[in-house]
């Protein structure tokens, strides 16, 4: 998956990074949905970064759920945003002033995936220092 998104990222002077935690279990869903929701924060994490930048993709167990994560040291959402930004055609940016290109749906359709398989779309960030988006979803059993 990160091969997809490793040319447009070297193309913006963009360092990709990978904190996979060994052990982690199989995630069980649908693998093209799945697939899609972290394409879709890559893209967003790459967009919204800075030349010479950092974007790191991490998996890790915490407790019964799986948790992704996408971090970046972009531009950052103004806390005001973050309640609205998941909203369909809505980007953190007033339109007047937008610089990035996007309809403004992929947060909307990750949240939408994520949901979908049981799981919780989280966003932590600060304007100038970066973003964080968390996706944590339940460990299955094997037997289901």
């Amino acid at each position: 998956m990160l091969r997809l998104v490793r040319v447009r990222a070297a193309a913006r002077q963009i360092r990709i990074e990978r904190m996979l935690e060994g052990g982690l279990p199989p995630l069980w869903g649908d693998p093209r949905l799945l697939r899609q929701a972290l394409l879709n924060l890559l893209s967003n994490a790459i967009k919204f970064t800075p030349a010479e930048g950092t974007v790191v993709l991490a998996a890790r167990q915490d407790g019964t759920a799986i948790v992704l994560e996408v971090s970046d040291t972009g531009i950052g959402i103004a806390e005001e945003d973050l309640p609205r930004i998941m909203e369909p055609f809505v980007q953190g940016e007033v339109a007047r002033n937008r610089k990035f290109e996007g309809t403004g749906l992929g947060l909307a359709l990750t949240k939408a995936m994520v949901e979908a398989h049981g799981g919780i779309l989280e966003i932590e960030s600060r304007v100038g220092l970066g973003t964080t988006v968390r996706i944590k979803l339940p460990q299955r059993a094997a037997a289901e």
